[in-house]
């Protein structure tokens, strides 16, 4: 009904034409501001358009941050919603300040998505001056029919609807002209900031990979029994990588660094262990390519065999540790750690001690 309104109002005032398109221009502009500022901001109107992901483990911090950020910067905000862990936000800044924005979101959190799509804008305006110049044509055609002709009412009617359905295009049509020349200088940003540690994102889900490798372990027991445990045990494992998160299977044999004739002695550690490995929130999660620090368990056992082959056991152990990537690319995986190794049995206290591991893996 307003369209109507506004067209009733112009066709009285202005009985030419042209001076009804230049009023039509000037009246919507006022009078529709609303839709020529949704039509203005529509993406493939700018020459540049980006889209942002960044999750945070400060979430309140870097929501004020981002806010501050648009509310000083932005030129126009279209869309700006918050959950209580998740802030979205659509806006055009100019794009001399892109660069102020990258740098905010890196030292927010971890860039999840950071796009950027530039492309000229010379083929749509040309293209839009050339609608413009038909729909302004068939609309002049309509109006010089309805003015000379003298058809029947209900052709009288459909002339009229369609010139209305003419205008209506033109109109959108001037809109997103005035916009290309509006929006010049000016990137659409699409910007979604999240709470990485409460809201399920993508690089959260599990990832497979088949990562197989070989581990050296040295362990220094705290408290060795004179004839019944060497003082320290070394061997080497296999160790099966499956998920970049990381988890791991772990099999392999320790081996006495001083031996004992007696028949109770310890001659070997049989291990097999199920790992997994935590990335600090606040050091890079794992993405560095180099000093990647991670916290560690695993969880399994070992078979304990004696010289005189006799009392084999299964003992289950737990082992909590600490560990640095020294290399981690997309193919290779180089780290090392120390953990303290807990037999859980009523006999932990001699074989508990301080295990070191390094290990190499690759992808296969």
């Amino acid at each position: 009904m307003a369209g109507r309104t506004i067209q009733a109002t112009i066709m009285h005032l202005f009985p030419s034409f042209s001076l009804r398109r230049w009023a039509a221009v000037v009246l919507v502009s006022t009078l529709a501001l609303p839709t020529l500022a949704q039509s203005s901001h529509d993406q493939e109107l700018f020459e540049t358009q980006k889209r942002l992901s960044v999750g945070v483990t400060k979430f309140a911090e870097a929501r004020t941050a981002l806010k501050a950020f648009i509310s000083s910067r932005a030129a126009w905000v279209q869309k700006q919603e918050e959950t209580p862990d998740q802030l979205t936000a659509e806006f055009t800044l100019p794009t001399r300040r892109l660069g102020q924005l990258d740098s905010l979101a890196a030292t927010l959190g971890f860039v999840l998505e950071n796009n950027l799509n530039a492309h000229t804008l010379g083929p749509r305006q040309q293209e839009l001056q050339d609608e413009e110049k038909t729909q302004a044509d068939d609309l002049a055609a309509t109006r010089e029919q309805l003015r000379t002709g003298k058809p029947p009412k209900e052709e009288r009617e459909a002339l009229l609807r369609q010139a209305e359905r003419q205008e209506t295009s033109l109109r959108r049509t001037q809109q997103k002209l005035a916009a290309l020349t509006s929006n010049q200088g000016l990137a659409y940003v699409s910007l979604r900031l999240y709470d990485e540690v409460s809201f399920p994102t993508g690089n959260r889900k599990v990832s497979f990979v088949n990562m197989p490798g070989v581990e050296y372990s040295y362990l220094r027991l705290d408290n060795p029994k004179p004839g019944l445990t060497s003082r320290a045990y070394q061997g080497y494992a296999i160790k099966y990588m499956f998920t970049r998160g990381k988890s791991y299977f772990n099999l392999g044999v320790y081996k006495p660094l001083t031996k004992s004739e007696g028949e109770e002695f310890v001659n070997e550690l049989f291990v097999i262990n199920f790992g997994q490995d935590f990335y600090p929130r606040n050091f890079g999660r794992g993405r560095r390519k180099f000093l990647n620090l991670y916290t560690s368990y695993q969880l399994g056992g070992f078979i304990l065999n004696r010289n005189n082959d006799q009392g084999n056991e299964f003992i289950p152990n737990l082992n909590l540790g600490l560990g640095v990537e020294l290399l981690k690319t997309r193919h290779i995986l180089l780290d090392t750690k120390a953990s303290y190794f807990v037999p859980l049995y009523s006999r932990s206290r001699d074989l508990r001690g301080i295990l070191g591991q390094a290990s190499f893996n690759f992808v296969f």
